[in-house]
């Protein structure tokens, strides 16, 4: 009977052995995944921080909102603001509610029917606006979110754009709850999304979250990065 739980004892230690091994190369692992993925972005932002075609878009909407005050959900565009990485080249348009008969998320963009009164619907405009984005490389911090907001005006408008917050949450390796607040944070910049209404404000520190990621600016929290002493091509176990 001894020698049985002897060699059961010797078989928990051969397999607890075997765990911790494993527990150790999946860390290895996930370190070499987090270096490659935080180099692969810094990568991106090195090449569209200086590309005369990278464009960043800023898509600022209204809920829609019918004249008995009942709305379901839907968006719609009520500004357009766009700046060249390159050259600091802006342009921005403000738009009339096609559809909505109010202005809803002013403590978002900050604007109220009053300001769009006089300006055209974006049917009236759509051309001015598909020469300003056509033949670009399109970035948007919510890209999925733009998409839906433009896609009754123009389907495939934005099907190529990069999502600036998914690159965010690549980077810094956060999916649920990085905001832009958040982000500025880690890179330093002590602003709040409350202070960054204005669209052109806010495309300004978006075109700086791409310069700093390109300069491969990490958590400015102290916290520890990933060593970079293994070659990418190395196995990492």
């Amino acid at each position: 009977m001894e020698s049985v739980l002897r060699d059961i004892d010797r078989e928990r230690s051969k397999m607890q052995a075997d765990v911790d091994n494993l527990n150790r190369h999946y860390e290895k692992l996930a370190g070499y995944v987090r270096q490659y993925i935080e180099q692969t972005t810094v990568e991106w932002a090195k090449l569209v921080a200086g590309h005369p075609r990278a464009l960043l878009l800023v898509v600022e909407t209204t809920r829609i909102v019918d004249e008995h005050g009942n709305s379901y959900g839907e968006e719609e565009p009520i500004r357009l603001t766009t700046l060249l990485l390159a050259s600091g080249e802006m342009w921005d348009q403000l738009l009339h509610p096609t559809h909505s008969s109010t202005v809803r998320g002013v403590e978002y963009h900050g604007l109220t029917m009053a300001d769009l009164e006089e300006k055209p619907r974006i049917a009236d405009v759509w051309p001015n606006i598909a020469n300003v984005l056509g033949g670009r490389h399109l970035i948007v911090f919510g890209a999925d979110y733009a998409r839906k907001a433009l896609q009754p005006y123009a389907t495939d408008a934005l099907d190529s754009a990069f999502c600036l917050h998914n690159k965010c949450k690549e980077y810094y390796g956060e999916f649920y709850e990085l905001g832009l607040e958040k982000i500025l944070g880690y890179q330093g910049i002590d602003k709040k999304r409350d202070e960054l209404k204005n669209s052109q404000d806010r495309i300004l520190m978006l075109a700086q979250v791409v310069k700093n990621l390109a300069t491969h600016m990490a958590k400015q929290t102290g916290e520890p990065e990933v060593s970079e002493d293994e070659s990418l091509d190395e196995h990492p176990f």
